[in-house]
């Protein structure tokens, strides 16, 4: 059985749960592998709550309890055979390693596993989904701050190279909700945030949805405030051994819808490549020597 039915319905009813349930809830959503491998006890204590608490929301969903719920995703987990084969090999790795190297290790292989993840047929669906928005709307604007704005210059900045419409939502003079004023239903809005969302974000993304725009989001949770207002959510994992949640997915998550949309302009985005290459040279834009070739960057 997929525990594909589950998030369907955990969704469905979110807004409804008391207070208490919905961080259960969210914890299926977005720690599914935990779900399966820890006991309910000790998830109780990460999430938050008490243990009676992950029992009354397998009760809420129709089981007979935790225990009948976790075994939904431990057969899930099961399906995928390369699981714990990875994880033993992880943990080969590590044990031959030690201090700064290990703890370099731990980062990268994070990475690594954030990265398989965006492999899901749901999130490629989700993509190409966000790919379709930017090519039928007239106008993309692009918002993130903190660290996810890196992520939205980077979208603001390919697309635009492509010949897209692109307008960078940034705080320059704190007038960068002003850009949105004329914002309508022939415009979409890439907006990325993660925990702790950012405010401006998600009141940027509440006012582009009343003005008829359509949403993309590029968020840590399908339950984050975006996530439930967006015409097409991608979820990326952000967890790291770092002391800051990572922004490599979104990243690469945006370059993907970019190259996406280059695909589906085809001649008109290798024109407006060409035309930006050249628009750089005139300014001399690049260190060149007699050697030195690459791509517009």
């Amino acid at each position: 059985m997929s525990d594909a039915p589950i998030a369907e319905r955990l969704l469905a009813i979110f807004d409804d749960l008391p207070a208490q349930h919905r961080v259960a809830a969210r914890w299926l959503l977005d720690h599914p592998d935990d779900v399966a491998l820890l006991s309910m006890r000790e998830q109780a204590k990460r999430v938050g709550v008490p243990p009676a608490t992950m029992t009354r929301l397998a009760q809420r969903l129709g089981y007979e309890g935790f225990d009948e719920l976790k075994e939904v995703y431990v057969a899930s987990l099961r399906g995928r055979s390369d699981h714990f084969a990875g994880r033993t090999e992880k943990l080969l790795q590590r044990r031959a390693l030690d201090g700064d190297a290990a703890f370099t290790s731990d980062l990268l292989a994070g990475l690594a596993g954030h990265l398989k993840l965006l492999s899901s047929l749901d999130t490629l669906t989700a993509v190409a989904k966000a790919a379709d928005i930017v090519v039928e709307r007239d106008r993309l604007f692009c918002i993130g701050a903190r660290s996810s704005f890196s992520s939205a210059h980077l979208g603001a900045y390919l697309l635009s190279l492509i010949g897209e419409r692109t307008i960078l939502v940034d705080g320059a003079g704190a007038i960068g909700l002003d850009t949105l004023r004329d914002i309508g239903p022939r415009d979409a809005l890439l907006a990325l945030t993660i925990a702790p969302y950012t405010r401006v974000t998600v009141e940027a993304v509440a006012f582009a949805r009343e003005r008829g725009a359509s949403i993309i989001a590029i968020t840590d949770s399908t339950v984050s405030p975006i996530a439930r207002q967006a015409t097409a959510t991608i979820v990326v994992p952000t967890s790291t051994p770092s002391f800051l949640q990572t922004v490599v997915p979104a990243l690469i998550v945006v370059e993907c819808i970019a190259a996406l949309v280059a695909a589906r302009r085809g001649k008109k985005a290798v024109s407006a490549i060409a035309a930006a290459e050249a628009h750089l040279e005139r300014f001399g834009s690049y260190y060149t020597d007699k050697t030195s070739k690459g791509q517009t960057s």
